[in-house]
């Protein structure tokens, strides 16, 4: 086989890879390791397919864990870097925020490989499943669902950062000639092929709750909220609507009381969380994404022990954002630290970082923290915006859903004529600003502002004036990056090597 098909083929071949747990407890975490098998003698049985789709699980939080909040914050106006002039080794990633990649970075492809060996695993399992032994019949279909549910998840997050991508719904073949002549397709054929039929037959198939030995596994509201998510994404929201209505009326979501509870580890997989990447630290799953966010300067201060490197200081807060918040507003504090470089000087600069999901001490073996995919408070959230979009929403509708989250935020309601904060919300333009605002602050740090920006329309204005912010604040990295946020592109690249090998169209810009 010539080298041509190599790439795609070795993703193929990710379905074997050792697995990766999707649940905090100890029953869906401990697992026997299925090295020895290859794709011509798995996928026989119901523990072998449970297995393969448990895999799924693992690749999703290896992804918010990594590549997607560099994508997705970090490349934002929510989050920047506190610049280290004496460790010069992450200039990788330093780029991300700088709007300075190449096609070659690693940042496509940690997103674009990703991609495709979720799609391929997913792709082994449904070509396989209905020939499998299942003890339980009853579980075939929840599994089948699970696996169509990853594979419209995985094809969404291509479309979000690349556009329109290679859509595939079979397993590749041996010799790979099953992927000769294939090139990327319409984002719409990503939609109409994968996309809107697995989510339905993944609403369809999906129970809206787990027993406690399933905990952190897919139901059927988190299919319907990547499915409204999907139509977001389209500005379709006649189609989300009615999806979030049913989300709401389902009654199994409820906001909690306490907005930093949400995130805390002794409250997981609470009742306002639809779906989380789980963490176990008692099965050698803690989770740590959290502390290359916080200052590098900090040392052991923050964390009772560890020790933070020279490469942490990423993904922090911006000035912008904190500006963004009410004076009050309850989500600031639960939401961003601040360290005190030199508590002996007064007048000395504070710096920012993500306190989210950081709940010291941490212990050496990592914590249980989730990290949140999607919430109630996002679908809420989505439902006013929809309300205004479609048109003819009662106004008083988006007012209360507003005003829920303001009161745990411990703001003052919103209601027409009261201009806070600088808005007399008369208008609907006015009361769809109020909804991107909540929005920019409820949901900071969980993936969603750079996808937020795209769908206003507004991402390269909004990052053109925060790059000059930036350059003002920041003006150290002018040196090293002169061409910083010069060119800002909606979409990753193809990475080049794909490019090179496949001759796929690039993105423009790249």
């Amino acid at each position: 086989m010539s080298s041509y098909h190599q790439p795609l083929l070795q993703l193929a071949m990710l379905v074997v890879l050792l697995l990766g747990a999707a649940c905090n407890e100890d029953e869906f975490l401990d697992r026997t390791p299925f090295g020895g098998y290859t794709v011509n003698n798995f996928f026989e049985t119901e523990s072998q397919i449970t297995e393969a789709v448990t895999a799924c699980y693992a690749l999703a939080r290896g992804m918010y864990n990594g590549a997607l909040w560099q994508a997705n914050e970090f490349r934002s106006d929510n989050t920047t870097l506190q610049y280290n002039p004496n460790d010069r080794g992450g200039q990788a990633t330093e780029e991300i925020d700088f709007f300075v990649l190449n096609s070659s970075s690693p940042i496509h492809g940690n997103i674009y490989n990703n991609v495709y060996s979720g799609i391929s695993r997913t792709n082994f399992i449904i070509d396989r499943i209905d020939e499998a032994v299942f003890t339980e019949e009853a579980n075939r279909p929840t599994r089948e669902a699970e696996a169509r549910f990853f594979r419209a998840f995985y094809h969404f997050i291509g479309v979000q950062h690349f556009g329109d991508i290679v859509v595939l719904t079979e397993p590749i073949s041996d010799d790979g000639t099953s992927l000769i002549g294939l090139q990327r397709q319409p984002v719409e054929d990503a939609y109409n092929q994968v996309i809107l039929p697995d989510l339905a037959f993944a609403i369809e198939n999906l129970p809206e709750e787990w027993n406690r030995t399933n905990v952190g596994r897919i139901t059927k509201g988190a299919a319907q909220t990547l499915l409204a998510k999907a139509h977001f994404y389209r500005r379709d929201f006649t189609a989300a609507l009615p999806i979030l209505n049913d989300i709401v009326a389902s009654q199994q979501y409820v906001l909690q009381d306490d907005f930093r509870s949400i995130f805390d580890p002794m409250n997981e997989n609470n009742d306002e969380i639809i779906w989380a990447t789980q963490f176990d630290a008692g099965a050698n799953q803690g989770s740590g994404f959290f502390l290359n966010w916080l200052p590098y300067t900090s040392g052991t201060d923050l964390t009772d022990g560890i020790f933070i490197g020279s490469r942490a200081g990423l993904n922090m807060p911006t000035n912008d954002l904190i500006r963004a918040y009410e004076p009050n507003d309850l989500r600031l504090e639960a939401s961003i630290g601040f360290y005190d470089e030199d508590e002996e000087d007064p007048d000395n600069e504070l710096v920012p970082y993500i306190r989210k999901f950081f709940f010291p001490p941490i212990p050496v073996d990592g914590t249980d923290t989730d990290y949140p995919v999607f919430r109630y408070a996002d679908v809420l959230l989505m439902q006013a915006e929809a309300l205004l979009e479609v048109g003819g929403g009662l106004p008083n509708e988006v007012f209360e859903t507003l005003n829920r989250l303001r009161a745990r935020a411990g703001l003052p309601f919103y209601f027409p004529g009261n201009p806070v904060p600088e808005l007399d919300l008369s208008t609907t333009e006015q009361l769809v600003e109020a909804v991107q605002r909540e929005r920019r602050l409820e949901l900071a740090f969980e993936n969603y502002r750079w996808q937020d920006l795209v769908r206003y329309g507004t991402v390269e204005e909004v990052m053109v004036a925060h790059g000059e912010e930036q350059k003002v604040t920041q003006a150290f990295f002018l040196d090293a990056f002169p061409d910083a946020y010069s060119q800002i592109r909606t979409l990753l690249a193809i990475p080049a090597e794909q490019v090179f090998l496949y001759n796929y169209r690039q993105n423009p810009g790249w």
